[in-house]
């Protein structure tokens, strides 16, 4: 694993780093000169390496769009993110390549950037830290600014005498049909666990592969790319008929002493619940009980 600082020819160390790229360019940065940088994102395409690329969507990115079209018919993927409100920003900068190399700092790639004091980290062979800047970059290719706005609303909880927030949870059972996993969408108070079921019989046969992938791995770096997949995967629910903040898993057995449990723990939150939702809700399935 390498670490490198840069505090100037910012430019230069992106070109460097991504005209190595011979697999995949991920690139999230707020804004981007498409037009000085279009040489660069060309010969990564030429060089048969993909290109995505998510930026905010302002007006001085949108000044690029005849770069940005241009880019986008040699294959380019880009996508200008527009948030909510406009106190709200996709503030990112940064790029992964080829699945190994990270850049990241507090430089966007335009010429203003250049007359400020901004810095560069490029970070190599540290794939836990890839696993999280990919997912990231995953949630920021998916997510639009309808969706942003559902899940940032708070909905608080109408029982007497609780002010607690209520989300929706799709929890699946522990137990499987064929390799198949059920579950269903619970809508549940985080302070006093009401709760009720929203849709029942969800199914994903990838999940339980992956669970089971998960379990039986022993080798930290095929587990990084499960835990990858997973997230991937997870993502997908944020675009669905009904809004899933959370994704969790039933589980049960015996205590040391014996004694029965049952729990749900949660595996997987959309970033926008924080800190907000618990990791586990004790002596609770919810229901969800689907037996081989």
């Amino acid at each position: 694993m390498t670490v490198e600082s840069h505090f100037e020819n910012h430019k230069s160390v992106i070109e460097t780093e991504l005209t190595k790229a011979k697999e995949i360019v991920l690139i999230a940065v707020a804004w981007i000169n498409f037009k000085e940088y279009f040489d660069i994102f060309k010969n990564v395409l030429a060089n048969s390496a993909k290109l995505k690329i998510v930026c905010s969507d302002n007006w001085q990115n949108r000044s690029h769009q005849s770069s940005i079209d241009a880019l986008v018919k040699l294959g380019a993927e880009i996508k200008l993110l527009k948030m909510p409100r406009q106190t709200n920003h996709m503030h990112h900068k940064f790029s992964v390549i080829d699945n190994k190399t990270i850049l990241n700092g507090s430089f966007n790639w335009s010429p203003n950037a250049t007359s400020s004091f901004e810095n560069i980290i490029v970070i190599k062979d540290l794939p836990i830290e890839v696993t999280k800047f990919i997912n990231e970059f995953g949630k920021l290719l998916k997510i639009e600014a309808k969706a942003i706005r559902v899940l940032q609303k708070v909905k608080k909880c109408t029982e007497a005498n609780c002010d607690g927030e209520i989300f929706n949870i799709l929890v699946f059972s522990e137990n499987n049909q064929y390799y198949e996993v059920f579950g269903d969408i619970i809508e549940v108070c985080i302070s006093c666990e009401n709760h009720k079921t929203l849709e029942n019989c969800v199914s994903n046969t990838q999940i339980e592969h992956m669970l089971n992938a998960y379990q039986d791995s022993n080798d930290d770096y095929e587990t990084e790319l499960i835990d990858r997949d997973i997230n991937r995967l997870l993502n997908s629910y944020v675009k669905g008929p009904i809004t899933i903040h959370a994704i969790g898993r039933v589980k049960s057995g015996l205590r040391y002493d014996d004694e029965d449990y049952e729990e749900t723990n949660i595996i997987w939150k959309n970033k926008f619940v924080g800190n907000r939702l618990p990791d586990k809700f004790d002596n609770t399935t919810f229901g969800v009980v689907y037996d081989n």
